[in-house]
């Protein structure tokens, strides 16, 4: 018997056409960090990681050794559910597998054990980080003992074991697709493992959830020989969880996957201006970036995660930290300057170019004032120092002026003399 006619060959071609797809997945992720790892981006994480190194350093070295402190056990649990969300099922899967695998479905158990292992070891990874950089979290603040330590950081490996199993498990069962199954089998029941191993013993919490998996891996093995894969809707989580990726890709380079979808936001009625002849580029601009979701949920989370940092540092790295994260919301909100050029009637409209611009130099630096003072006030919380919450705004200040100003020019290639 040759090798083309081995019985395992049709399984070995399933996951061949996994590690094809894998392979595919990884240059076209490369293709995008290339934008994303930019200089500035880059530079920003490194400071942003430093200050965060830093005050956990800080608080660590403040706390006498054993505290036990009555709130570090619940936060230790809660910081652990959080890594276990981490890293959802990478089937790979596209629209036409409903049609063109599905007379390979008898197969499809090769084929999702390369995804789950795949899935895992990136998710598994995050988990054993974040259980390392607890560790002193464990000893100081929750007095774990030395020999439960090992122990925890691999109950939290398996717990990401069990509820990555339940997630592949929605493939086959459409009960653990439920609101109820998701929080029990995600949520409760590690939480409770952690719990049980914190308050009472780390070996027999552990000897449990490995009870647990292998219960739950005879119920997806039960489940894929009695039950139908859910090809529809296997596809539509792959597709959701690639849309995540190309929406963050999006806010560093043009991604042709991502959509802008606009939302009317009623509750924003109040604070944008009215249609005025006078102003009719304020007008488009402003009601763009409100109901836009590229530019909104960029400008949240810029703020969100610019304020959460400054609120944990008491340095004067929160001036650097804070000038970095306002200069990257201005630089990422320049497209919007030309959100509307492809339109004709832009280019008809009774008003100059240099007006045109204007309206939005006018509109960018309102955000970017606006985002300076949030910074302030968070920066001034995080040092608890008046003076140095006043350098950082200042500096901010600058800064926007000199962004909405030549920079912007430079930036959009203009010269207004000749443009008119």
């Amino acid at each position: 018997m040759s090798i083309l006619e081995w019985p395992t060959w049709k399984v070995n071609k399933m996951d061949g056409l996994y590690g094809k797809r894998q392979s595919d997945y990884f240059k076209q992720i490369f293709k995008y960090l290339r934008y994303v790892l930019n200089d500035f981006f880059v530079l920003s994480v490194l400071f942003a990681l430093g200050g965060l190194g830093l005050a956990y350093s800080d608080y660590v070295k403040s706390l006498s050794y054993p505290s036990n402190l009555w709130y570090s056990k619940p936060l230790l649990v809660l910081i652990a559910i959080f890594l276990l969300q981490i890293g959802k099922p990478k089937t790979l899967l596209k629209k036409a597998d409903a049609v063109f695998l599905l007379a390979k479905e008898s197969e499809m158990g090769q084929y999702l054990k390369r995804s789950f292992f795949s899935s895992y070891l990136s998710g598994a990874a995050v988990v054993f980080v974040g259980g390392l950089v607890l560790v002193p979290f464990m000893l100081f603040a929750c007095d774990v003992p030395k020999s439960d330590v090992c122990l925890i950081i691999f109950l939290m490996l398996t717990s990401k074991t069990f509820v990555l199993l339940a997630e592949f498990a929605e493939f086959y069962d459409e009960k653990f697709s439920s609101l109820l199954f998701e929080l029990i089998f995600r949520v409760l029941l590690p939480v409770l493992a952690l719990l049980l191993a914190l308050f009472l013993n780390a070996v027999l919490s552990l000897c449990l959830m490995l009870g647990a998996i292998f219960f739950l891996i005879q119920n997806i093995r039960q489940s894929a020989y009695q039950k139908m894969f859910r090809w529809n809707f296997a596809i539509e989580k792959e597709t959701s969880r690639m849309m995540e990726l190309y929406r963050f890709f999006n806010l560093f380079c043009d991604v042709p996957y991502v959509v802008a979808k606009a939302k009317r936001r009623r509750f924003l009625d109040a604070f944008l201006p009215k249609p005025n002849p006078e102003n009719p580029y304020r007008y488009l601009y402003v009601r763009c970036l409100a109901r836009s979701g590229e530019y909104i949920s960029l400008l949240i989370r810029l703020l969100v995660l610019g304020s959460v940092i400054l609120a944990f540092l008491d340095t004067y790295l929160s001036l650097l930290i804070a000038a970095v994260f306002l200069y990257m919301l201005g630089f990422q909100l320049i497209p919007l300057a030309t959100n509307y050029d492809e339109i004709v009637f832009m280019h008809i409209y009774p008003q100059g170019f240099e007006k045109k611009i204007n309206d939005f130099r006018g509109v960018l630096r309102t955000v970017m004032l606006f985002a300076a003072f949030i910074f302030a006030i968070f920066c001034l919380i995080g040092t608890g120092q008046p003076l140095m919450a006043s350098e950082a705004l200042a500096i901010m200040l600058v800064e926007t002026f000199f962004v909405t100003g030549s920079y912007l020019e430079k930036k959009l290639s203009i010269n207004l003399t000749y443009r008119n």
